[in-house]
């Protein structure tokens, strides 16, 4: 029983959530995986917001069929807005929600808010937390939450905030923002902020915006499968972050920073 893990792309302006009706990104997938193999088992890394993108979620599959999936196969009948880019076979015990962290990143405009105070509301996220105040509440969903690293930085007219944990609950990524951003135009107090993370004060926050929020990449520590690249998925995904989220970003150079960072663009360029 061959199992098969691809990471992901898409934009999440075109879809109604990663799961969902039929215009999902879970929908398309599966009708995709469904045109060459009828019984399969699917895992997917993350149940992203409607609205919210991606540049590596994560899915696995699992089935009986003697067909070897690869990426062309999947980026053959998927939409526009969604592609394949990397594929590694895995072991059978191997699911792509098991994942140890998860890395978001989330950008605005930058409004004059204050960035330093902001970095130092940042530290209050950082260790374990009850994170009650920034989720929306479901019965018998954990509320605690690791999370290894939060930062912020101004690149030019946009603030670029990097999240990097494991456990993140619904709309939480955006609440953390945009508390963290409401300490920065002095709408909420550093002392307020630690009071709602230490659930001394219950009191919901807003989430922001989705659309400004990639799910840039998932690590399963040990357990990493050793990707392969696919040149055409990497192709797309390079040119299409840098032509269809240039308006949205206003400069190309603010995503491919943020590839810089996380992915190993000077590989991944050789590929286009």
């Amino acid at each position: 029983m061959p199992t098969m893990a691809f990471k992901v792309l898409y934009d999440g302006s075109l879809f109604s959530g990663f799961t969902g009706g039929t215009n999902s990104i879970e929908y398309y997938l599966r009708r995709a995986i469904r045109y060459f193999i009828k019984d399969f088992g699917l895992s997917k890394a993350s149940r992203t917001d409607p609205g919210v993108s991606a540049v590596g979620n994560v899915i696995s599959i699992k089935y009986d069929d003697g067909i070897r999936l690869m990426p062309g196969m999947l980026n053959s009948r998927l939409p526009n807005g969604i592609r394949v880019w990397a594929w590694a076979e895995v072991s059978d015990d191997f699911h792509a929600r098991a994942a140890v962290s998860r890395t978001y990143v989330y950008v605005m405009p930058w409004l004059y808010e204050d960035v330093d105070l902001m970095r130092r509301a940042t530290e209050l996220f950082v260790g374990v937390h009850d994170l009650s105040n920034f989720q929306v509440k479901e019965r018998g969903v954990p509320t605690t939450v690791m999370i290894s690293s939060v930062n912020v930085e101004r690149l030019g007219d946009y603030l670029v905030f990097t999240i990097v944990g494991k456990g993140f609950r619904n709309k939480m990524i955006r609440k953390i923002v945009n508390a963290i951003r409401m300490v920065g135009i002095s709408n909420l107090t550093l002392d307020e902020l630690r009071d709602l993370i230490e659930l001394r004060v219950r009191r919901p926050i807003p989430p922001a915006s989705p659309y400004g929020l990639l799910l840039l990449s998932v690590s399963y520590g040990a357990k990493e499968p050793k990707w392969i690249l696919h040149d055409d998925g990497v192709s797309y995904a390079i040119n299409y972050l840098v032509n269809r989220w240039h308006n949205s970003l206003s400069n190309s150079f603010v995503i491919l920073k943020i590839l810089h960072e996380f992915m190993d663009i000077n590989k991944l360029f050789i590929h286009i």
